[in-house]
């Protein structure tokens, strides 16, 4: 057994975010037998999350305030005060404010190293190096990151996608793939009585064909291009249910499209909502659609749908490939294409046979190759 600080600012976890990361290594790690503390940040607004996620899972959750401005401070202090307590085998600098406090205390915290493992999940270059903010610039973000990622004992990518980016870096002896893993306690196949009790618990017409699209919502995401198909899927579906789970900055232009398509019927936004029911949502869905323009790192949220035994058609960028094998699990399509778009949701919704192969496929696939406790024994390996 091993004694393991997970540092995570970002925290409970939410549809698309890296407190997902934290969340399920958290748990993997539990279940392989490991004693595990987190540090995050707390407010009203988590107090129960995280009281409900120590009770449950025995983990040791450690906060700051999280001050405006001078929370990276706090969490540095937090971190030295935890580190003349307790003697971690290793400890996981897991989102980006736990990396950006690890570059600005970079010196100080030399010493422990040898026992110490930063995560990438996509973004990185450009917000560390390539493009960082004025504010960070200033700070010298660049030359500190790197001084910080240097003196890790691993650098931990979640997918061969994000590997490549840094294949040609200083830092290529040191990373390690280890892709992320699904929290099946969570995300699970429900039997046909369950998917109908949710649907009534929810008010969803049973004979309905749903879409279903979750993330952060933000542009480019694919929402608005998944939105301006829906007339034309209407017309060779017309039993069709479009349900757009997260929410963002970009919920009031979504909102916006859907009422100048008078589409205010058959599109449908359920806000932000808990890991816990959106799985709801995937079980009740017949197909997950994530068309998304960004060069996605990775894409948990289609393996998620997966381990629920669902389908998804999904944006051909980035590390996406490795959630979704086309036509062996789902399908990638152009990003930026209506028709390709329109026409493989349509096909999925018309074809039950098609649509229940690919989704088996996917189930099996999500279960066998992508669990929470590999994920964790890697990362202690």
């Amino acid at each position: 057994m091993k004694d393991i600080l997970i540092i995570s600012y970002e925290f409970p976890p939410i549809i698309g975010g890296a407190g997902v990361y934290a969340h399920d290594l958290a748990i993997g790690l539990v279940k392989n037998g490991h004693q595990v503390s987190l540090l995050t940040y707390r407010t009203p607004a988590n107090a129960k999350f995280l009281a409900e996620f120590s009770a449950t899972y025995n983990i040791t959750c450690h906060t700051i305030p999280g001050t405006p401005v001078i929370h990276f401070y706090q969490l540095y202090l937090r971190l030295v005060n935890l580190l003349k307590q307790q003697q971690f085998d290793l400890i996981i600098f897991s989102d980006a404010r736990a990396k950006k406090m690890g570059a600005l205390f970079s010196s100080s915290l030399q010493r422990i190293a040898d026992r110490s493992v930063a995560v990438l999940h996509g973004g990185e270059q450009n917000s560390f190096f390539n493009q960082p903010s004025r504010l960070l610039k200033l700070s010298g973000i660049a030359g500190k990151m790197m001084r910080f990622l240097s003196q890790q004992q691993r650098i931990v990518v979640v997918s061969r996608s994000e590997y490549d980016l840094w294949e040609n870096s200083p830092l290529k002896e040191k990373l390690q793939l280890i892709r992320h893993g699904i929290d099946t306690e969570i995300f699970y196949k429900r039997l046909p009585a369950e998917i109908s009790a949710i649907k009534a618990k929810l008010r969803i017409d049973p004979g309905k064909k749903i879409i279903l699209s979750a993330s952060r919502l933000v542009k480019q995401k694919g929402q608005e291009l998944l939105i301006a198909c829906m007339p034309d899927i209407l017309l060779q579906s017309p039993d069709t249910l479009c349900i757009i789970a997260g929410d963002g900055n970009y919920l009031p232009a979504l909102k916006e499209q859907v009422k100048v398509l008078g589409l205010e019927k058959k599109v449908l936004f359920t806000g932000g909502i808990p890991r816990t029911i959106l799985s709801e949502y995937f079980a009740i869905c017949d197909v997950f659609v994530l068309p998304s323009q960004f060069q996605e790192s990775f894409g948990l949220v289609y393996l998620e749908a997966a381990a629920c035994g669902k389908t998804a058609v999904a944006g051909n960028r980035g590390g996406t490939s490795e959630a979704v094998a086309d036509k062996q699990t789902g399908y990638l399509i152009d990003p930026f294409s209506r028709a390709a778009l329109t026409d493989r949701i349509v096909t999925l919704l018309n074809d039950d046979k098609l649509r229940d192969k690919l989704s088996a496929a996917a189930y099996e696939r999500a279960l066998g190759s992508f669990s929470n406790t590999a994920m964790a024994a890697r990362i202690v390996s």
